[in-house]
């Protein structure tokens, strides 16, 4: 089978791990990484063995797949730019800036889905490639009630979005994955610190069939940490995703009554990141479909946009107080 031919567009923070893995996987050929700014692409291309340009109408034709890592308001521009080449397209998260950028896309996907059925566009949701996510689905956990925490210093990138684009997208996907029902209700507060946009948010979620979820964001804390609990029916888990680890402790009878009983779940480390782009790389090459679709994206950016709209109104509230 030929080579997939890759180019990467955008190689900052984030986009230059793209290129280090499409230069190191055997699947794929980097043709180029593209960046506006020719010292930082130049160092990029040098560094995996390609070539830089600056806009990727340059390279657009020789191409078979776009992974697009450039910031989140050029998502909806130079992803339009790569689906009506017909090009098969991985796109960071969120999958746009805002929701109607995002139905955008999705709407230009299914006219290049007309001329090629087989065209693959997913969504940069790396955590569901953390390896103790994926033992936690499939341990086939049905949760009644979910607490994600997801905080950091200040990161002095992606500025141009709240932390809910940000930082709270990751577990907004999946909850929608773990829960696998609708949202039906959302209340949030969130304040800005340090930007002009909310960037401490604390949300609560009700799902069709009763499950709830809080969900709290933050890009102004002292220290990292992203962990999620969820309690089911007489079992809870708890996950680390930066560790990859993962415990389920579960209500059995034992001898002299109820126990509670702990299980570490033996995992295999991976980094997520590259486990999702080789996926990208099978899906285009017809070797399966384990990918977050864009729809999928969409639906976890319709419950940040149900998050962000409470915002607002937590925050007129704030005001006229």
């Amino acid at each position: 089978m030929s080579r997939l031919r890759v180019a990467v567009v955008g190689v900052g923070h984030l986009g230059q791990h793209h290129a280090r893995i499409a230069s190191s996987s055997e699947a794929t050929e980097l043709v180029a990484v593209v960046d506006p700014a020719a010292e930082r692409g130049n160092e990029i291309a040098e560094k995996f063995k390609t070539r830089w340009v600056p806009q990727l109408a340059d390279i657009l034709p020789g191409v078979d797949a776009v992974q697009i890592a450039a910031p989140t308001g050029l998502h909806h521009v130079i992803g339009l730019e790569a689906l009506k080449a017909g090009k098969h397209l991985l796109m960071e998260k969120p999958l746009a800036a805002n929701l109607a950028e995002g139905e955008a896309l999705l709407a230009v996907l299914a006219i290049a889905r007309m001329a090629n059925p087989k065209l693959v566009a997913c969504v940069g949701h790396l955590e569901r490639f953390n390896p103790a996510v994926v033992a936690l689905r499939a341990a086939n956990f049905k949760p009644k009630f979910i607490e994600a925490i997801r905080v950091s210093p200040f990161p002095m990138r992606s500025l141009e979005v709240d932390v809910v684009m940000d930082v709270m997208i990751h577990d907004l996907d999946l909850l929608m994955a773990l829960v696998q029902r609708p949202v039906v209700d959302v209340e949030a507060v969130g304040v800005p610190v340090l930007t002009k946009y909310p960037d401490l948010v604390n949300a609560r979620l009700k799902f069709e069939g009763g499950a709830f979820a809080t969900v709290t964001a933050s890009r102004v804390a002292r220290k990292k940490e992203r962990t999620l609990r969820a309690f089911g029916n007489q079992e809870y888990a708890s996950l680390d995703f930066a560790a990859q680890r993962l415990e389920i402790l579960r209500l059995k009878m034992g001898e002299n009554g109820p126990e509670v009983i702990p299980e570490t779940v033996d995992i295999k480390e991976g980094e997520p990141l590259k486990l999702e782009i080789e996926a990208f790389y099978q899906a285009c090459q017809g070797q399966g479909q384990d990918y977050v679709s864009w729809a999928e994206g969409l639906e976890a950016m319709r419950v940040a946009d149900l998050v962000q709209k409470a915002v607002d109104v937590s925050l007129a509230m704030m005001l006229e107080g």
